[in-house]
């Protein structure tokens, strides 16, 4: 009798095995609950895979002729029951299709599989004379790309498509249990750039919802640390949760040449994450992967994963890489748990969210005192409600600055908290060469820092090297091109560096991209104030005051003033109806400075700039570049300003001095 006639029968798809004998399915080895009749169903399937099997073959099979039961009902549960079992989609299938109004086909390849005595690895392939004449993988014959990139939803498309290549190597675990073979299954690509798109969570929580966005942004971190390779921000990734849009489109939109989608089930102490690789310009699947570790070694599971799609891309990491990439030591999951919750919320970016993530990063740091990325969060949440003067300057800065130390503290090598104590420099303690150490330190650590980036931008822009904050600006959009305020900030230097029609151009590219932005109205205003055109500039920042609510009367009253006389006419009118000088409301004191420039009252104006100066306002630091204050640049009290905030001098239109050493 031949080996496979005495060995049980088995039958191999996917990560899954049926044994036909035992009445059982496993999926990777582990038996999946089945009850009798949806693993009937199954069974007489098995039997003719490719071939339809009609409703009434089942009939006939399962339920006799003295069965009384709602055929209907039954099939139709029993089918649900077994889909789910597989992780099966119904509209997308992998394993079961439906033929409308006739029956079911198995559409997956089915290898049968034997015992080989003479190998403890269990299950091989049963040897026929295609499979001599023919080695390949066999699920990989059955699923190309091609015809796994169809039409799936991706929820089930990257989930089974990762499932199915991870079966793929149980079959060829002899063989040092690798995952798809460089040399043998895919030609050597160029990648320079990715996108990782927001891993989707397969929980059936919604409110589990923060732990995949959590999971994402710990991807992208990981690998935003590799000096050679672009990585897009999540700000501008996570646009393309649940988009539909085809991957090459994506692409395209973010410029980038590869794309990382995939999944995150969360299940009890555990965690799975499934992942793949895309070329975008051929569409074709260059890797997939299945990993999963018990919770407290999340760290070391997101390591894994960066380190095996660097490998992809043929990307050798640096000895300096390797070690911020590193595996990290169990964390502890009560502080993990709030520190992602806390993430959550900051990336929500409202005055409310922002002080909800501030209460959760103070739990992950009660949980855990000795985890610096708390820290830092939190110091970000500080330095982020004084810019929106929820809290005054002075008390979020120095809370941050308290954070930051004990961050970097902890851990002298974590880039985010360099680039905090960056900012925290820059904006208060007007410590500019300083600062700029701290920004260039955050980028050498994370080379796809966008906060490094933006933040060297910001340095270049106060110290009056504004060829250097434009190219700094654009590094940071290139990292995050969808992102309303990398954007705003390109336009933004280039503005101060007196470029005026590519920050027009800017300006209107950043309104495609969000046309309801006020902010990005009154950036245009700015620049066509800038450029001597009154009537223009008047006009959008009058769009600015009807969007934000501002009672009709008021409207009317800016109105006349800007006919009068332009943007003059329009900050007169402003002035005259705020009264900043004798109500004591909550007016930006840069703002009323800048009102007050536009009047042509420069005392006023230089007392509102004391004022901001003292109250540290963000944009302070701009006052020698920005075009705003071009009419007090031949004031003796304003060059005084600026050289006790050490602040350089504009010498002619795209120059400046230092003043700081006099």
């Amino acid at each position: 009798m031949s080996q496979s006639a005495q060995s049980p029968k088995v039958l191999q798809f996917g990560v899954f095995d049926v044994d036909m004998q035992a009445a059982e399915l496993r999926k990777t080895g582990l038996r999946v609950k089945l009850q009798q009749q949806p693993f009937q169903v199954l069974a007489v399937l098995l039997e003719r895979p490719g071939e339809v099997v009609t409703r009434e073959e089942l009939r006939q099979r399962l339920w006799t002729a003295d069965t009384f039961v709602d055929f209907d009902l039954s099939l139709n549960s029993a089918l649900k029951k077994l889909r789910y079992a597989l992780g099966d989609d119904a509209d997308n299938p992998l394993f079961i299709e439906t033929i409308p109004r006739r029956g079911y086909r198995f559409i997956a390849t089915v290898t049968p599989m034997t015992v080989d005595p003479g190998d403890k690895s269990g299950l091989v392939p049963v040897e026929t004379p295609s499979t001599k004449e023919e080695p390949s993988l066999p699920v990989l014959a059955a699923i190309s790309p091609s015809a796994i990139r169809r039409s799936w939803p991706r929820a089930a498309k990257v989930f089974l498509l990762a499932l199915a290549v991870t079966a793929t190597i149980l079959v060829v675990s002899r063989l040092n249990w690798r995952a798809l073979s460089p040399a043998k299954t895919i030609p050597r690509v160029n990648i320079q750039s990715l996108a990782v798109l927001p891993l989707e969570n397969l929980s059936g929580d919604p409110s589990q919802a923060y732990f995949a966005e959590g999971m994402t942004d710990e991807l992208i971190t990981n690998l935003g640390q590799i000096s050679s390779l672009r990585v897009i921000s999540r700000t501008s990734a996570i646009q393309y949760r649940g988009s539909h849009k085809p991957l090459s489109q994506i692409a395209r939109e973010l410029n980038v040449d590869a794309i990382v989608e995939g999944t995150v089930v969360r299940y009890g102490g555990r965690v799975r994450i499934a992942a793949q690789l895309i070329q975008a310009s051929t569409d074709r699947l260059l890797w997939a992967q299945s990993y999963e570790s018990d919770l407290k070694d999340v760290l070391a599971l997101q390591h894994e994963i960066a380190s095996a799609i660097a490998q992809q891309v043929r990307i050798t990491l640096t000895p300096g890489e390797e070690i911020r990439t590193g595996i990290r030591g169990p964390v502890n999951l009560e502080a993990y748990e709030s520190y992602l919750r806390g993430e959550y919320y900051l990336n929500r970016f409202t005055p409310e969210s922002i002080q909800k993530a501030a209460e959760y990063f103070q739990q992950a740091i009660a949980n855990d005192p000795d985890y610096p990325p708390a820290y830092s969060k939190l110091a970000n949440c500080y330095q982020i409600l004084a810019n929106m003067r929820v809290i005054p300057a002075k008390v979020g800065n120095q809370k941050a600055r308290t954070l930051t130390a004990k961050a970097l503290e902890l851990d002298p090598d974590f880039g985010p908290a360099h680039a905090g104590r960056g900012w925290g420099l820059l904006m208060y303690d007007l410590d500019f060469a300083a600062a700029g150490a701290e920004f260039k330190r955050a980028v050498e650590l994370n080379p796809n820092s966008v906060e490094g980036h933006q933040g060297l931008g910001d340095y270049y822009a106060t110290v009056g090297q504004l060829q250097e904050a434009v190219r700094e600006a654009e590094r940071a959009r290139s990292l995050d091109p969808l992102a309303t305020i990398v954007n705003s900030s390109v336009c933004e230097k280039l503005l101060f560096a007196r470029r005026y029609d590519d920050a027009l151009a800017q300006c209107k590219a950043n309104l495609d991209l969000d046309s309801s932005s006020v902010g990005a109205l009154a950036q245009l205003g700015s620049v066509y104030a800038a450029k001597g055109m009154g009537a223009e500039a008047a006009a959008a920042l009058i769009q600015v005051v009807e969007r934000s609510g501002v009672p009709l009367p008021i409207v009317a009253a800016l109105k006349r003033g800007a006919n009068e006389d332009g943007v003059k006419g329009l900050s007169r009118a402003w002035l005259q109806i705020e009264r900043p000088d004798v109500n004591k409301g909550e007016e930006n004191p840069l703002t009323v400075a800048a009102a007050y420039t536009d009047a042509g009252d420069a005392d006023k104006a230089l007392t509102w700039l004391e004022k901001a100066v003292e109250t540290r306002c963000y944009g302070i630091t701009y006052l020698a570049v920005d075009p705003a204050f071009d009419g007090l640049r031949s004031d003796p009290r304003f060059v005084s300003l600026l050289k006790r905030m050490g602040l350089p001098q504009r010498q002619s239109r795209n120059q400046w001095v230092s003043t700081s050493g006099g």
